[in-house]
């Protein structure tokens, strides 16, 4: 047998986890168990290499907590990362669900809407449990939830529920959201008001409006592409005051999508030209105001500021839209010189970031810098890129693999963290505190409105490059 699998199996079972059996099988794998998770330790002989199994399975429902192959090559490696699984281990049978209370009228309409919510959930990872009842039941029984909805049909009674419910989050559904059953977009809601709203975002545009000239009209740009619906939010600055703001949403971005911009901003009386400057804030490489992109191969550069500034008679800024959300981290608070910001999508495993270094963005050579999804290939995490993409357990250890690389790089003063899935930071604080010194980790901040922080730090960008060249 095996001498180093031997080892392996017999440490596995000398190892005491709380409220669990651990029993050798005949042939000579480990079975894990408690009331409320079932766990194996297999062994394979694959072509002349021992192949080791960990798998977690929820005994309810029977949902995977943990499943991870490797080659047993070194022990200390094995048994670590069976300490990981027992950590999850740990976290799935001390689970705390939390319970929350949809309303409308008499419940009918909620419950099918409830049903979906639980379902996605329940793919997300999250411990959330929907119940659907009328609204009369959040008024009598609703300090027993977590938090309670209230359907666009029961919003007039919302005042009624807070004052019987002082404690409890009390969230009005936005029509639009209601009515196309989005059940992301109310699971968005959720998250925020069960982490108590904490958002980077609020103060920045009155900041921006107070460090720079108030006699400039200046109109930002954020391009985030979300949910397969790219979306085009704008917000003009003139004499200090934001008197527009808007969303356009279009299956393709394209120019024709700033001439629709254009088109609407006519139709409320503004001119492009009346405006001193445009930021438009993208995802990819923006180098000097040039998009570059890799086609078959090959790199194509875009000269899109010129292209716009022409199309709009006016001078056209274009930057990288993570750069343009840690600059609106930065302006937003008084605290912190040296700042990143990094984003992170549910289901997609590369990551972005933006780097503020003594108050001045960190843009890098060929506007490279934070361009970090390259680095996820190299990450040892519990499960696949794949499945850590779209489980809140796996997004965890992604993320803070991303952010040690950066907090051992720059050593930055705060971090700003946009990521659905992970709303509590004190969480990914503990992630991080397994691989690095508890005072080596910077101040971590949830950001709830991704598009807020990149349209400040747009505004502030087009500002602050105006004022340098006066």
């Amino acid at each position: 047998m095996n001498e180093l699998m031997q080892a392996y199996r017999q440490w596995i079972l000398a190892q005491h986890l709380e409220g669990c059996t651990l029993v050798e099988t005949d042939e000579g794998n480990i079975v894990i168990e408690n009331e409320l998770v079932k766990g194996w330790v297999n062994f394979y002989d694959i072509d002349g290499m021992t192949i080791v199994e960990l798998r977690l399975e929820r005994v309810l429902d029977g949902e995977p907590a943990f499943f991870l192959h490797f080659e047993l090559e070194d022990l200390v490696r094995a048994q670590n990362l069976f300490n990981e699984m027992a950590e999850a281990l740990y976290s799935a049978t001390h689970r705390e669900v939390k319970h929350i209370l949809l309303c409308c009228t008499c419940g009918v309409t909620t419950t099918y809407f409830a049903n979906k919510l639980n379902e996605l959930a329940q793919s997300f990872g999250l411990d959330y449990d929907f119940t659907a009842q009328p609204v009369e039941e959040a008024k009598m029984n609703g300090a027993e939830y977590a938090a309670v909805l209230l359907a666009p049909q029961v919003g007039h009674q919302r005042k009624a529920v807070v004052e019987a419910l002082p404690n409890t989050p009390v969230i009005e559904l936005p029509g639009k959201i209601f009515g196309s059953y989005d059940a992301a977009g109310v699971l968005r809601l959720v998250v925020d008001a069960l982490s108590g709203g904490r958002s980077a975002s609020g103060k920045g545009a009155l900041r921006v409006a107070r460090d720079y000239d108030k006699t400039k009209c200046v109109l930002a740009m954020s391009y985030i592409h979300r949910e397969d619906e790219p979306t085009l939010s704008y917000r003009l600055l003139d004499h200090g005051t934001v008197v527009l703001s808007g969303m356009l949403v279009r299956r393709v971005f394209d120019l024709h999508t700033l001439e629709d911009l254009a088109a609407t901003l006519r139709v409320q009386g503004w001119k492009t030209s009346d405006f001193d400057a445009v930021g438009i804030a993208m995802p990819g490489i923006v180098d000097k105001g040039v998009l570059v992109e890799q086609h078959n191969g090959a790199e194509v550069r875009f000269e899109i500021a010129s292209k716009l500034s022409e199309l709009w008679d006016t001078k056209v800024y274009v930057d990288y839209n993570a750069s343009a959300a840690a600059i609106g981290c930065y302006v937003s608070q008084e605290e912190y010189d040296n700042v990143v910001f990094h984003a992170q999508a549910i289901g997609v495993a590369d990551g972005e970031q933006g780097y503020v270094v003594a108050g001045k963005p960190l843009v890098g050579r060929g506007g490279r810098s934070g361009h970090v999804g390259p680095l996820a290939k190299g990450f040892a995490l519990s499960m696949s890129l794949d499945d850590a993409a779209w489980r809140v357990n796996g997004m965890r250890e992604l993320v803070a693999r991303y952010l040690a690389n950066v907090i051992c790089g720059l050593a930055p003063d705060a971090i700003y963290v946009w990521c659905d899935l992970l709303p509590d930071m004190d969480e990914l604080r503990a992630e991080l505190a397994k691989s690095l010194p508890a005072d080596a980790i910077p101040a971590l901040v949830g950001v709830a409105d991704y598009d807020e922080c990149v349209l400040t730090g747009e505004l502030s960008l087009c500002l602050s490059r105006l004022a340098a060249k006066e």
